[in-house]
């Protein structure tokens, strides 16, 4: 009974939150997916990948990205945040709630929820770097090759990945859209395709940093 007041809304207000969080979350999800693409183009030579930065340079596409990042993503904190516990007693309760009926979608909605704070952090300092440095395969490698620049990329890649699949997993299991053990396998390959395509770009990049 507690646990239902200490995440009850409005109806109303339910629906648009919830609405504003799934909608923002889609968007997100495929902007993670757009960029990781974007990356990839250093398998093919850094000419290549200056070529896709350049286009982005030349119309624009870096300032609407971070633009379209500051809305869409607080939009989507804010909307998590309205619908998350915000006193220490309710956190407890919602804790004491998975450990009781140890279920694996309450853990990584929990997971889910830590993973969210650390992104944020990681995402922000990434797009501050990108934003006064530039965008370039020489600069990108250069990056990479240090090793804490490295560890830093490696942590992002993981958690964005893992934060995208919870999240989509629950939103079309939630609204019914398809089988939750289905679901569940394709965002499982699709999140291990993604990592393995971003291990990969960072090696490349290490590489080319680690020669200069």
């Amino acid at each position: 009974m507690q646990l239902q007041k200490a995440l009850a809304y409005t109806p109303r207000t339910d629906a648009i939150t919830e609405t504003l969080q799934m909608v923002s979350g889609l968007l997100l999800v495929v902007f993670l997916w757009m960029h990781m693409v974007f990356v990839a183009s250093i398998w093919l030579g850094s000419n290549a990948f200056n070529v896709l930065a350049h286009f982005m340079e030349r119309f624009g596409l870096l300032p609407l990205a971070i633009v379209f990042l500051i809305l869409v993503g607080g939009t989507h904190i804010g909307a998590v945040l309205r619908r998350m516990p915000k006193q220490y007693s309710e956190q407890k309760m919602i804790w004491k709630h998975a450990k009781l009926i140890h279920h694996g979608d309450t853990w990584s909605w929990l997971f889910q929820s830590i993973t969210g704070s650390a992104i944020l952090l990681l995402a922000v300092t990434h797009v501050a770097i990108v934003s006064f440095a530039g965008i370039n395969a020489n600069l990108s490698s250069l990056r990479v090759a240090n090793p804490g620049f490295l560890i830093f990329y490696a942590v992002l890649l993981l958690l964005s990945e893992y934060h995208a699949s919870v999240g989509v997993y629950r939103i079309f299991v939630k609204w019914g859209f398809v089988n939750r053990y289905s679901m569940k396998r394709v965002l499982e390959v699709l999140s291990v395709l993604f990592v393995i395509i971003g291990g990969i770009s960072l090696a490349i990049l290490y590489m080319l940093g680690a020669s200069k």
